[in-house]
Formats: structure tokens, C-alpha cells, sequence
């Protein structure tokens, strides 16, 4: 569930960013504006953000398999 992995990414600014850019299809110059940094910035922002989603799922994903193999 998306939501769920949302709530566990630590960074909020990741998570903005994310929200605007894939799910809302916002306009980087618009976003970038909106967090007061330059477009290519956003872009490196982004990237970490997506990054960082990969990695909560991943542990997620792990904690899962832990749970239904009892350990």
C-alpha cells in the first residue's frame, strides 16, 4: 500500500516531491518554485526521493518476509 510506504519515509520534502511530480504530474518549474530551488536541484531531489521510497519498500518488504516465515 503506497500510503503505508509514504508514512514510513523520513523525509517529508521527499515525499512532497514525489506527490507533486509522479503522482500529480505537477510542472518541475512550478515545484521547484513552490520549494524555492532551481529545476535541475528538484531534479537531484527527486531522484534521492525516489531512492529513498525504493529503499522503505525494500525494508518493508523484508519485514514482511520475516513475519510470514516466523522469524
Amino acid at each position: 500500500d503506497i500510503k503505508a510506504l509514504f508514512e514510513r519515509m523520513p523525509n517529508k520534502r521527499y515525499l512532497y516531491v514525489i506527490r507533486r511530480l509522479v503522482l500529480e504530474d505537477a510542472e518541475p518549474k512550478d515545484v521547484a518554485e513552490e520549494l524555492q530551488v532551481s529545476v535541475e536541484n528538484l531534479y537531484n531531489i527527486k531522484k534521492r526521493a525516489i531512492a529513498s521510497l525504493t529503499q522503505v519498500a525494500l525494508n518493508d518488504t523484508e519485514r514482511y518476509e520475516k513475519e510470514i516465515n516466523g522469524q
